[in-house]
């Protein structure tokens, strides 16, 4: 399974604030490690009877740095794992949302399919003489520029879907007559 646009974007966003972290979980250790010597210094000097004063202020001042940075650190970890959560979530819905949309391309394209052996079994039907189109074969008659002709419907295939075309069927010399509005019927032979 494939990574998702949002579960790229987040996870690309969750390295970046885990570099930040880490820097800021360096900068913490290194003012932590401050604070240990300067409390043996402090010790050491309030031993001998020396003026520690500055040196508590400094230690007090660091601690507090110390604390900010690890409370700075504790959110962005909360912040990052909301939003990995958030991610996987969206990520899951997309994933299924997709899933929907392959299963209805899939219907459509087995319906599609059905539909056309369906077409070629009708054709194939039609090819072995089983089956009559209705309509195909019929004669008419019908007036051309004051001339009566008659007509054959025949089926044509040039599509991938049957239909039927109406058209002139070719005629034999008995089978031409023409009537003319003077009320003579003449009958031409050819």
């Amino acid at each position: 399974m494939a990574l998702s646009n949002v579960m790229t974007r987040s996870l690309i966003s969750a390295s970046s604030s885990m570099k930040q972290v880490k820097a800021q979980h360096a900068i913490k250790s290194q003012m932590e490690g401050k604070a240990g010597v300067l409390e043996a210094e402090i010790k050491q000097d309030s031993g001998r009877g020396g003026d520690v004063t500055k040196k508590k202020e400094e230690l007090e001042h660091i601690q507090k740095k110390a604390t900010e940075i690890g409370q700075q650190e504790m959110s962005q970890l909360s912040e990052l794992n909301s939003n990995m959560n958030e991610a996987a979530k969206a990520d899951a819905e997309e994933q299924k949302q997709n899933e929907r949309i392959e299963k209805q391309r899939e219907k459509k394209r087995a319906e599609r399919r059905e539909q056309a052996e369906q077409l070629q079994e009708k054709i194939a039907e039609k090819d072995s003489g089983n089956v009559q189109i209705p309509g195909e074969g019929e004669e008419k008659q019908i007036t051309v520029a004051g001339v009566e002709v008659k007509t054959k419907s025949a089926s044509t295939y040039n599509t991938s879907v049957p239909h039927i075309d109406e058209r002139v069927a070719p005629t034999t010399p008995s089978e031409v007559s023409a009537s003319i509005s003077v009320s003579h019927s003449v009958d031409i032979k050819t």
